[in-house]
C-alpha cells in the first residue's frame, strides 16, 4: 500500500505559522537552516554541488520538514520563507516539477517542488515574511563547518558581483563579517 510521509507535530506548527504569514497569497514556500545567511547577503543560491536550482514549495510542510532537517554546518534553527510566487515568476522563470520523492518502494513524499534554474538575488524583493523554530544546540565543530560555509557563500558572492549593484554587493560582503 503506498503512503505519504506523516509530518511531525513540529512540522505541522512551523508550517503552520508559515501559511498564517502568507496570508491567502499566492506564495511559494522556502524551507532552510541558513536564514540568517540569507536574509544577510540577500541571495538564495542554488545547490553546490548538486543541481543548479533553487527549489521551492506550493506546501508549507514540505518546506518546514526541510527546514527542520539538521545539517552539520547550519546556523542551529529552522526557518521558512514565504515568498509572493507571481513576484518571482517576473524576475525568473519558474518551473514546477510533477516528480514525486520515493523514500521507499511504498513511501513517498510530494514536494509540490517549484524550481528556479538560477541564483535568486535580491529576494527581499520577493519576500513576504519569515518564520522560524527554535535554537538548537550547536557543538565548536558544527560551529566551525557554518564558518567554512560562510567562507564559500563569500566567494560565491563574488562571482555573482557583475549581477549586482555596487552597494548591494558592498552590503553583502560587509555583512558576512564574523559574528
Amino acid at each position: 500500500m503506498l503512503r505519504h510521509l506523516k509530518y511531525t507535530k513540529a512540522v505541522r506548527q512551523l508550517a503552520g505559522r508559515a501559511r498564517q504569514k502568507a496570508m491567502d497569497r499566492d506564495a511559494l514556500y522556502h524551507g532552510t537552516r541558513y536564514a540568517e545567511l540569507i536574509l544577510n547577503t540577500g541571495v538564495l543560491f542554488y545547490s553546490d554541488p548538486g543541481q543548479p536550482k533553487v527549489s521551492f514549495t506550493r506546501s508549507p510542510e514540505v518546506a518546514a520538514y526541510f527546514a527542520l532537517l539538521e545539517r552539520d554546518d547550519d546556523e542551529g534553527r529552522g526557518s521558512v520563507f514565504v515568498f509572493d510566487r507571481q513576484s518571482l515568476e517576473r524576475r525568473f522563470k519558474v518551473e514546477a516539477n510533477p516528480e514525486v520523492d520515493w523514500h521507499t518502494k511504498t513511501l513517498f513524499h510530494d514536494e509540490a517542488e517549484e524550481e528556479i534554474w538560477a541564483n535568486v538575488i535580491d529576494i527581499g524583493n520577493h519576500l513576504i515574511g519569515l518564520v522560524s523554530g527554535p535554537m538548537g544546540w550547536r557543538s565548536h565543530k558544527h560551529k566551525t563547518l557554518n564558518r567554512e560555509n560562510r567562507a564559500g557563500i563569500e566567494a560565491r558572492l563574488l562571482l555573482l558581483e557583475p549581477q549586482m549593484t555596487f552597494s548591494f554587493m558592498h552590503d553583502c560582503m560587509s555583512s558576512l563579517k564574523p559574528l
